[in-house]
């Protein structure tokens, strides 16, 4: 009996160091996974648009990847600064929402891929990484000063010892816009980087804009914008020297500043000046024969189109090859300032043309007739056109003032025998040359006309 009770407070006592030995410990915090910052954002304005483009976060707050995010929210505001990023959602205006979707599955880890999507089908939101672009329409209500934030309660206190220096605001507004990542449940990343420009007037766009054409070239030609007082104003005098008087020295010297006084006024927004450059912008039918885009634009990829020129024009005046049968829309618009800061106007109205093939081919060069027995032979130059079809070869007798044809259709190679003549006749020959143009070839005017007696 004794050996048996040993036994259990033994057995009793292992189990209460076991149970110590498994003290359950303070809990964990869930790990909550957040975007990261979006600060690669820029903001373009082109007369009442805006592209916003910038770049969906593709790792997390803390750097780990994948990338917890659903959304990409674009936030707008106007004034003279900035609101706090605090203050972003109760002042500022929502400009755009973009889906996210997952990222693609990573195959090195043994996963299966996802399938790629369908040709055709629009796509059903941007991925992590992805570089976007989103439109803005600035509406007469988004160029006025927007909500501010309300001034907390001024409290008495005792006045201060020194004069409170406060920074001046700027005297231009400016529109701003930043990006909010959130996560899949909603969940905001911390604000970035804001981008602005100032709201000044633009350039005028040109009154008109016209497009003829020749069988080789479209000639784009527009005025000046503003018309002819704009183009005055525009042609800037060179700068004067300063005369050297000592009068002048108070102007020429900036003051020195006096502790206590007032602040001086803050740098002045650069706003782009200087002459009025132009960008032609170009806008082509679709091709008949490629295979229709079913796609659709999206929300989140609305890139601006490049303009034709490379550099920015000071002529008024480009010229585009020409594509005969196919619509293609011209407009123009007037900047100033040197990439980024440049300060572009609206569009002008369109310029739509389709050029049709009008043009013949020239006439068929140096032709020469030899006889020979049983008929003559003619050779000429050929001609160089890319939609030359070929020759028709005109006969007639040396009285006659009209020769008609004597191949009813083209022939390819420059050179023709006549065998049907009459030994001792006089025949007078000529070549014409015709286009592939559709329905109705063009055909061009006669070769210089030569004669020859038939053996």
């Amino acid at each position: 009996m004794v050996k048996r009770s040993s036994w259990c407070v033994a057995a009793v006592a292992a189990v209460v160091v076991a149970g110590g030995c498994g003290k359950r410990g303070a809990p964990l915090a869930p790990i909550i996974r957040i975007p990261a910052t979006i600060d690669a954002i820029q903001a373009q304005r082109a007369g009442s648009d805006v592209f916003i483009t910038l770049t969906v976060p593709a790792k997390n707050i803390d750097s780990s990847i994948p990338v917890d995010i659903g959304r990409v929210e674009v936030l707008g505001y106007t004034g003279r600064t900035p609101p706090p990023r605090a203050q972003w959602y109760a002042l500022g205006d929502l400009v755009a929402t973009i889906p996210v979707v997952p990222p693609p599955i990573d195959t090195a880890a043994g996963a299966t891929p996802a399938p790629p999507p369908d040709p055709g089908v629009t796509p059903k939101g941007a991925t992590p990484g992805m570089i976007i672009t989103v439109l803005d329409t600035l509406t007469r209500e988004k160029l006025v000063q927007g909500r501010v934030d309300e001034a907390p309660p001024v409290r008495r206190a005792r006045a201060p010892l020194t004069p409170v220096v406060t920074a001046p605001q700027p005297d231009v507004l400016r529109r701003f816009y930043i990006a909010i990542a959130f996560s899949s449940r909603g969940r905001p990343g911390p604000p970035g980087t804001a981008t602005e420009f100032p709201l000044v007037e633009v350039p005028a766009p040109p009154a008109f804009v016209r497009t003829p054409y020749t069988e080789s070239l479209v000639f784009v030609e527009w005025p000046p914008s503003g018309g002819l007082l704009g183009y005055l104003f525009d042609q800037s005098l060179a700068p004067e020297d300063v005369p050297l008087d000592a009068s002048l020295e108070p102007i020429l010297t900036p003051p020195v500043p006096v502790p206590g006084a007032a602040a001086p006024a803050a740098a002045a927004l650069t706003i782009p000046a200087g002459p009025v450059h132009y960008n032609l912008y170009r806008e082509v039918a679709p091709d008949p024969l490629a295979l229709p885009d079913e796609t659709g634009p999206t929300p989140w990829n609305m890139p601006r189109s490049a303009p034709l020129n490379a550099y920015p024009l000071d002529a008024m005046t480009f010229t585009d090859p020409v594509e005969f049968d196919r619509e293609r829309c011209y407009v123009v618009r007037a900047f100033r300032g040197v990439a980024p800061n440049v300060l572009e106007g609206s569009a002008s109205e369109p310029a739509c043309v389709t050029p049709t093939d009008i043009f013949p081919p020239a006439p068929p060069a140096r032709l020469v007739a030899v006889a020979d027995e049983g008929g003559i032979s003619l050779i000429w130059e050929p001609n160089g056109e890319p939609d030359l079809a070929g020759y028709l070869v005109l006969r007639g007798d040396a009285s006659d003032a009209t020769l008609q044809p004597l191949t009813p259709t083209p022939i390819v190679e420059p050179r023709f025998r006549d065998a049907h003549t009459t030994a001792g006749k006089k025949y007078m020959y000529a070549v014409v040359a015709v286009d592939s143009h559709l329905p109705v070839p063009n055909v061009s005017a006669e070769s210089a006309r030569v004669e020859e007696t038939a053996r």
